[in-house]
């Protein structure tokens, strides 16, 4: 009997019109065959996967057979690719006796569909799906939430741990590898994605990479990290300081802390992503700092550090129960420095649940 996840994929190639899809996002791959190899790059992938209505196909070189052979769920037959994974790909599409192909067209190379159609009979379709198999990843299952549980509080005790030996004199970079040292020995993986500590100034910036910049006291200290637990990406934000803040800091901290605490108590199921970024984005233009804000009030979080749903001014998304959201208002004005607030909430059937339990200053 197939998993509730697999049985929700094989709905997809019927709802888009195909007979299959063709999977070259790694992620997508993931979720689908719980194959964990990664991609050498995107002209060498560590698999490839195809998604049928009954079945899922995912082809893997000689190198990575044993390791997909044994990592596959049970929805999944492991083929070994040969010379070229477009051919055998083809042969599958022949042996089905497919008419239709759907493709990921983002993550599928020009080089890859041209090999495709060369190999492919003349009245077999090659369609682009866009993101739709994406949005199977939007909808946590049980087991994906108690695995983020994990995840996140791995993150929180990591960042407890590094704001505790973080002090006034050390450089960002420093700071930076005391929090990836602190994930470690919290449990994780490794980092999500790279660790932001971005302080004075540089906190301007929404995404810095650490430098050689001194941690002064009263200045704002941005620190945006992650633990990664069975591929399953934590993120949280906090804005820390040495001493006492600075006048413009406690400022600031208090319009984006008000940000926050508004779309906190207002996220809940039925609402639009382009609602839920407006919640913050309307306490910023009431206060006249809403120029400061540069970024989206959030995104989904998964497998992927940034994946559907997205709540910001351009969403289309909807939010459902079961998906996993961050909420991250934050203000920067160049030169001066910046602040931003991240907790991960839980959309449940009646309103959201913080899933995050680090502390924050509260002014």
């Amino acid at each position: 009997m197939a998993s509730a996840r697999s049985t929700r994929a094989f709905a997809l190639p019927a709802e888009v019109g195909v007979d299959a899809i063709l999977i070259t996002n790694g992620t997508n791959r993931r979720y689908l065959t719980d194959f964990t190899g990664d991609d050498h790059a995107i002209d060498e992938p560590g698999g490839i996967a195809v998604l049928g209505t009954e079945g899922i196909w995912l082809f893997a070189p000689s190198t990575n057979l044993p390791w997909a052979q044994a990592e596959a769920n049970a929805d999944t037959t492991v083929v070994d690719w040969g010379t070229d994974w477009t051919l055998a790909v083809s042969n599958l599409v022949n042996e089905q006796g497919w008419r239709s192909l759907g493709f990921e067209d983002s993550t599928t190379t020009v080089a890859a569909y041209n090999k495709l159609t060369g190999h492919l009979s003349e009245d077999v379709t090659l369609m682009a799906v866009g993101n739709i198999v994406d949005t199977l990843r939007a909808c946590k299952t049980s087991d994906e939430i108690e695995l983020l549980k994990t995840a996140l509080h791995m993150t929180d005790v990591a960042f407890e741990a590094a704001a505790a030996r973080a002090k006034a004199g050390m450089t960002e970079k420093e700071l930076a590898d005391i929090v990836a040292e602190e994930l470690k020995n919290a449990g994780s993986e490794g980092e999500s994605f790279p660790t932001i500590v971005a302080s004075g100034p540089n906190a301007a910036k929404p995404h810095h990479a650490p430098g050689d910049r001194v941690l002064q006291e009263g200045e704002p200290v941005i620190i945006d990290m992650g633990a990664l637990h069975k591929g399953y990406a934590g993120d949280l934000t906090r804005t820390i300081w040495f001493g006492e803040p600075s006048p413009e800091l406690v400022t600031m901290y208090r319009n984006v802390q008000a940000a926050f605490n508004a779309a906190i108590g207002a996220g809940k199921p039925g609402m639009t992503g382009v609602e839920f970024d407006a919640i913050a984005r309307d306490v910023f233009r009431e206060q006249g700092t809403d120029q400061y804000f540069v970024h989206s009030l959030g995104h989904g979080l998964g497998l992927r550090v940034h994946e559907a749903p997205s709540a910001s001014p351009r969403s289309r998304d909807t939010l459902t129960a079961g998906m996993v959201v961050t909420v991250e208002p934050g203000l920067y004005v160049p030169g001066e420095g910046g602040v931003r607030i991240e907790d991960v909430v839980l959309i449940t059937e009646d309103g959201v649940m913080n899933l995050t339990n680090a502390p924050k200053n509260v002014l």
